[in-house]
């Protein structure tokens, strides 16, 4: 029997059957589901002028780190980079792109469709190891941009309920014909910790109420950051602040398992690898976490507002001879309040460095998570 976190960190990135490592069916044909740059080019083009604005602030370094965590097919490297050769050619020959990715069938994929660039800095990749003390790979430390679009949520999380005898933490037993759920004791003091940490000794009111917690958070984020010297961390993902994720209008918690465009709450139904798990990002922790390696808050809002600010109404008007009625309509799902638009949020830290022009942030307005 092992805890649900460990299931299902090797339903995910398991070197034999992973989803991600093996399987990563992301897109609209043929897909489990399908994330913003499959969307629409729009999200990659208004990224750009995100990217750019962090370029200036940091006085147009070289190199310039482009770090993308969870790159998936590829689709929005390729689509920055070939804005950026086009629309900003000193910014293309000044990148480095790096790749954080498990080896395996997506970081083939990524590798094929980036060939075709010609960088005076070649792409590389990160692997996603555990810190352990050790120098982060051979690469020094430079000036640039981290940031990721639906990584957060495929990161493993511990799932914990508070119980009439106190907390309980779910575990998987794989002894029958299918995996089952077990709940039992917390599996580890360090979960316990995190569990004080992020609800105080008054467990007493989160009877019944289940939630995710990702302890190997604060390991990853620390991670990336041996690779920037300076700069700014931007994450777009569903999630929300710590007080409205665990409220109690989330009594079963935010994990959801997504296979064929359909999502479903039977977390563990099928073979482990054959479909994506994901759950809701704590933004508190992350810029909690960030602000722990001396990062401070640029900006905090939803996609929505996000992209709105950053010129979207311009987008579809300057591009609508080329775009198909279908393709306008695609569009709108980014910054629908329905769609995209408002359960998505997109937060922005800086460190070492002069506060960028925060063009994305203008219409903000949400309560920011520190």
């Amino acid at each position: 029997m092992i805890t649900f976190c460990e299931y299902m960190k090797q339903s995910l990135g398991g070197k034999d059957g992973g989803y991600y490592t093996s399987r990563g069916r992301i897109g609209f044909e043929g897909g489990d589901f399908f994330t913003a740059p499959e969307t629409s080019s729009a999200f990659a083009s208004l990224l750009a002028l995100q990217i750019m604005e962090a370029d200036r602030a940091l006085g147009y370094p070289d190199p310039f780190y482009m770090i993308e965590a969870g790159p998936g097919n590829g689709t929005l490297a390729v689509a920055l980079l070939t804005v950026f050769k086009s629309a900003a050619p000193d910014l293309y020959n000044r990148i480095a792109p790096f790749f954080y990715e498990l080896p395996g069938v997506l970081q083939e994929r990524q590798k094929e469709r980036l060939a075709s660039f010609n960088m005076r800095y070649p792409p590389r990749w990160i692997l996603p190891t555990v810190l352990k003390g050790e120098d982060a790979d051979d690469v020094q430390p430079e000036s640039g941009i981290i940031f990721g679009n639906e990584f957060l949520d495929a990161l493993p999380v511990h799932r914990v309920r508070g119980g009439i005898g106190g907390w309980e933490e779910c575990y998987v037993d794989q002894s029958g014909d299918r995996p089952e759920p077990v709940w039992g004791p917390l599996s580890s003091e360090k979960v316990e910790r995190e569990v004080r940490e992020v609800f105080g000794p008054n467990d007493a009111e989160m009877q019944g109420q289940e939630v995710e917690l990702c302890l190997m958070l604060k390991d990853v984020l620390a991670r990336l950051d041996r690779f920037l010297k300076r700069g700014f961390m931007l994450w777009i993902d569903y999630g929300d602040i710590r007080d409205e994720l665990y409220s109690g209008r989330r009594k079963s918690g935010t994990l959801l398992s997504y296979k064929n465009h359909k999502v479903t709450d039977n977390l563990l139904e099928g073979t482990p690898g054959e479909s994506d798990l994901t759950a809701f990002v704590d933004f508190t922790r992350v810029a909690r976490s960030l602000s722990a390696l001396d990062y401070s808050l640029e900006g905090y809002t939803d996609q929505m507002s996000w992209l709105m600010g950053l010129g979207f109404p311009e987008w579809i008007e300057a591009n609508a001879n080329r775009l198909s009625p279908e393709e306008i309509i695609q569009s709108g799902i980014l910054v629908h309040p329905l769609k995209m638009g408002r359960i998505f949020k997109v937060l922005l830290m800086k460190k070492g460095t002069e506060s960028c022009d925060r063009t994305g942030f203008r219409f903000g307005g949400l309560r920011p998570p520190l």
